[in-house]
């Protein structure tokens, strides 16, 4: 099964408490501005931490996953939740139904740029006229050769100005940009000294100080 590697990988007191800094710091700014009560389609819902941030705060959420294990975990926890791997897009999503669409750490798992276009343009369908995309995902600049060692299935190679290109050919316009790592930002020397300390304190590069990359952006109306 697609990922099943990925359940091993126990989230530790660490991530949660990462998790629980990042997550907010992504969605407010994207969610800022919408309608009321907007309606939120993640792509990759992982543990769920999304999907748990969402629904404390009483969003409309449907997610989709790849993996049935962890699906099926957030379909038991009274989420909309449907199993899939994208693209193309499941059928019962419906067209300009979501104010605001979610990829955090997916987009640099399709194949090529021709695959990107493709599920960018699949989203623009299914977004709402003035909906939003909200892009998270590693700095290969950064990242190096850990873009790809740390996982396999890293495929599209991703920096800011290709991702500021691939939706702009998409029909979006960029209205919010942002830098992190791990759940650090805004002081980015000191952020980038601390993943420095811990390369060398670990013996090995931990991936969740790499710089990743926040792009919000919205459908041309």
């Amino acid at each position: 099964m697609f990922y099943d590697f990925y359940l091993n990988r126990k989230a530790g007191r660490l991530a949660k408490f990462q998790a629980s800094r990042l997550v907010p710091a992504l969605a407010k700014p994207a969610l800022k501005g919408l309608p009321k009560n907007p309606k939120v389609l993640e792509i990759g819902v992982g543990r769920g931490d999304f999907a748990q941030y969402l629904k404390s705060i009483n969003i409309d959420y449907t997610g989709i996953e790849a993996n049935k294990i962890l699906c099926d975990r957030l379909s038991e926890q009274g989420f909309n939740a449907i199993c899939a791997q994208v693209p193309p897009f499941p059928s019962e999503l419906k067209k300009e139904n979501f104010d605001l669409v979610i990829m955090c750490h997916i987009f640099e798992h399709f194949m090529d740029f021709k695959e990107a276009l493709k599920v960018l343009g699949e989203i623009f369908s299914l977004l709402k006229p003035g909906g939003r995309l909200l892009l998270f995902h590693p700095d290969y600049l950064d990242w190096g050769a850990d873009y790809f060692d740390g996982d396999y299935s890293h495929s599209l190679i991703l920096t800011r100005n290709r991702v500021d290109n691939l939706v702009s050919d998409s029909g979006f316009k960029i209205i919010h940009r942002d830098s992190f790592r791990s759940f650090f930002r805004g002081i980015k020397p000191f952020s980038w000294l601390l993943s420095k300390f811990l390369n060398c304190a670990f013996g090995k590069p931990k991936i969740a100080f790499k710089l990743n990359l926040l792009t919000i952006c919205e459908k041309n109306k």
